[in-house]
């Protein structure tokens, strides 16, 4: 019983943090990825400024923002959206494919 309430609270508490959006640039400004792990791709946003969402699709919540010029690190992905690794945050976030240039689907 303990256990089931603890994954719920887990549960609730990522579902919490995922739907929260300030709308604000997710990379700090200058910053143009992280070091790159040997087993993902790195993509390169396109779109002049572009949302990262907590799932494959629109209607997701909004986690932040990335803007032309920078490069992300590919974990996954679903249909036309990438999984997405920022280190710097240790976000993972989803990033719409056709925004993007630079790899295929690890």
């Amino acid at each position: 019983m303990i256990r089931i309430t603890v994954y719920a609270c887990m549960l609730l508490v990522s579902i919490m943090l995922f739907s929260c959006s300030d709308n604000s640039t997710v990379l700090p400004e200058g910053e143009n990825g992280s070091e790159p792990h040997a087993a993902w791709n790195l993509i390169t946003v396109t779109g002049r400024i572009v949302n990262l969402r907590s799932g494959p699709g629109t209607e997701f919540g909004i986690l932040g923002q990335v803007r032309e010029g920078d490069s992300l690190q590919v974990t996954g992905g679903l249909d036309d959206w990438y999984r997405i690794y920022i280190p710097s945050m240790s976000l993972f976030a989803w990033i719409y494919g056709p925004l993007t240039s630079g790899t295929e689907l690890p």
